[in-house]
């Protein structure tokens, strides 16, 4: 039985690698919704390096954890080799070196970036982006209570995974840019993100949902176990931030011509990503401390 403290630290991880990929995803999107302004193209490019960091960090912690709770010896036991040798050796394993050598690279690419000080990405470098992002967001079908569903199941998560990441790490950049441009050109900007967003929302329900009720096959799962406590709370803020992006794309973006709609834009920004980051930290714990029956 896996100790209590290592259960909290995998759930620790486990957030971290959302915010992570999140941190990536999200960035490389506004890097392209937002590459006409100078001004913000070096900050996104190292908060997407941030990102490629700690994913790195918690892919590579995650594995060495696993390690440690099946030794279950303490501290040391994260470097116990026989265990390594074991974990290495099985899928589980396979998924979290591809992943930590995803992201290692991805590190490797942004720092090459920023170092050049080329603010234009090439088809190259942006394809090479795509290829390293595509083993990090399939592991997450690969690990856990959802390894076991079918392909179309898996499919359906990895795109939720992504579509989630883009509009979490979204968040700070479009908070950034409500503080770093006015008027019409950040009207004009949120808008044309208002407009996107729509589609990934429609996306993120729909591959939610499905898998969802794959996990969750009857009504006595949802209100009689841990997990379905946790899911309703994770519902809770899910329609929370559904609730407030609406109210900021019909209200403040129309508006943010004036000065003042922009400032409160900005405080809306922040609020949501307060609630986007009680998701992630309720979906991390769901799936880690608590797991589904």
């Amino acid at each position: 039985m896996i100790s209590e403290y290592w259960m909290w630290a995998t759930w620790l991880t486990k957030v971290i690698l959302y915010l992570s990929v999140a941190f990536v995803v999200g960035g490389a999107f506004c890097y392209f919704l937002l590459r006409q302004y100078l001004e913000l193209k070096e900050s996104i490019l190292k908060y997407i390096t941030i990102g490629a960091g700690l994913g790195l960090i918690s892919s590579t912690l995650g594995f060495f954890i696993l390690i440690g709770s099946f030794a279950n010896t303490g501290i040391t036991g994260m470097v116990d080799p026989t265990y390594i040798n074991i974990l290495v050796n099985t899928p589980t394993g396979y998924i979290y070196v591809l992943r930590s050598i995803s992201f290692a690279l991805l590190l490797l690419l942004m720092v090459v970036k920023l170092n050049r000080n080329k603010g234009h990405f090439s088809i190259i470098e942006s394809s090479i982006f795509c290829i390293l992002l595509i083993p990090i967001i399939f592991s997450f079908s690969q690990l856990g209570h959802v390894a076991n569903l079918t392909l179309l199941a898996q499919i359906l998560l990895s795109i939720h995974i992504l579509v989630m990441s883009l509009w979490m790490g979204s968040l700070y950049p479009l908070w950034k840019t409500s503080r770093e441009i006015s008027g019409l050109p950040l009207k004009d900007r949120m808008h044309v993100f208002g407009r996107i967003a729509a589609f990934i929302v429609g996306i993120l329900i729909a591959c939610g949902a499905s898998v969802a009720l794959l996990l969750i096959k009857d009504f006595n799962t949802l209100i009689n176990t841990a997990y379905g406590y946790g899911f309703m709370v994770k519902m809770f803020f899910v329609i929370s931030i559904l609730l407030l992006a609406a109210f900021n794309k019909w209200y403040f973006t129309p508006r943010l011509q004036h000065p003042k709609f922009a400032k409160h834009l900005s405080h809306a920004i922040l609020f949501e990503m307060l609630l986007g980051l009680s998701i992630l930290l309720t979906t991390g714990y769901i799936t880690t401390v608590v797991g589904i029956e």
